[in-house]
């Protein structure tokens, strides 16, 4: 059996045979996004601290009884196990490169209303956070042991405009999604599984808008992510999409021509 790792790396291998560097990306507009916003490198007071938290929780070996709704489930319905508090950390959070992409991606969307499918350990909300401070920011977590520690980590940071929902994304994303007038930025990183973040997609639709970003993460993590990716960004509603393996960024511009572009980062 091909092990997950050699599958991405396949994957990895066929974006970079196909991703553009800032020289062929001839949309102005596109071109402006990617190397005035992607590729910035410039660093931001508040990384250090969110990533000094980070590290404060990789050295935490204390054992949570954690509860799994999305692909660690299987083809259960949840799957509970102890894990340690670094190792959820290592393998849940944003990475730091991804953290500052985030960052910056809400910063220029300039966000009002914020939308984050998928907490963990809470460092990419603290990253939407720093860029967003007097925005209304709500997040999801499923495995509600995982959810305190991320609230934990928000009240160690001093920050206050984040509220926290704890439970299934299946049964409690509608109802959220529902108590909205509008979503300026999304960002979704939960299930990992097609149907699931298709749905994700077509709940959030209805508050989407022209000024709109929707963030997904993991879009070549398996088969059925590649094929939730290639249906969302074909969508009728997206304008501009930006494949930059990791991460897959969705734009709604009106006046803009429909193209999908993959980028190395």
């Amino acid at each position: 059996m091909i092990s997950r790792k050699l599958r991405t790396a396949v994957r990895y291998f066929k974006y970079s045979l196909s991703a553009r560097s800032k020289f062929k990306v001839h949309s102005p507009f596109v071109f402006k996004f990617y190397t005035g916003l992607i590729l910035d490198k410039n660093p931001q007071a508040a990384f250090s601290r969110i990533e000094k938290q980070r590290s404060l929780l990789l050295r935490q070996r204390s054992l949570l009884e954690t509860t799994d709704f999305g692909t660690g489930a299987g083809q259960n319905e949840y799957k509970t196990r102890f894990r340690q508090v670094r190792s959820i950390t290592r393998g849940s959070s944003i990475s730091p490169k991804f953290g500052a992409l985030i960052y910056r991606l809400v910063k220029y969307t300039e966000p009002d209303e914020i939308l984050e499918v998928g907490t963990a350990m809470g460092i990419s909300t603290l990253y939407i956070a720093a860029a967003a401070p007097k925005s209304n920011i709500v997040t999801i977590e499923g495995c509600a042991v995982i959810a305190e520690k991320a609230r934990e980590n928000f009240n160690h940071m001093g920050i206050g405009n984040i509220e926290l929902v704890m439970g299934n994304f299946n049964h409690l994303l509608a109802k959220t999604v529902s108590d909205f007038d509008k979503l300026d930025f999304v960002l979704i990183d939960g299930n990992h599984r097609k149907k699931p973040t298709l749905d994700y997609f077509s709940q959030i639709l209805p508050k989407l808008h022209p000024g709109s970003m929707v963030v997904i993460d993991d879009i070549h993590w398996s088969k059925g992510m590649e094929e939730a990716w290639d249906e969302i960004r074909k969508h009728e509603s997206v304008t501009v999409s930006i494949d930059l393996f990791r991460t897959g960024i969705l734009l709604f511009k009106e006046n803009i021509a429909k193209e999908n572009f993959v980028l190395r980062f």
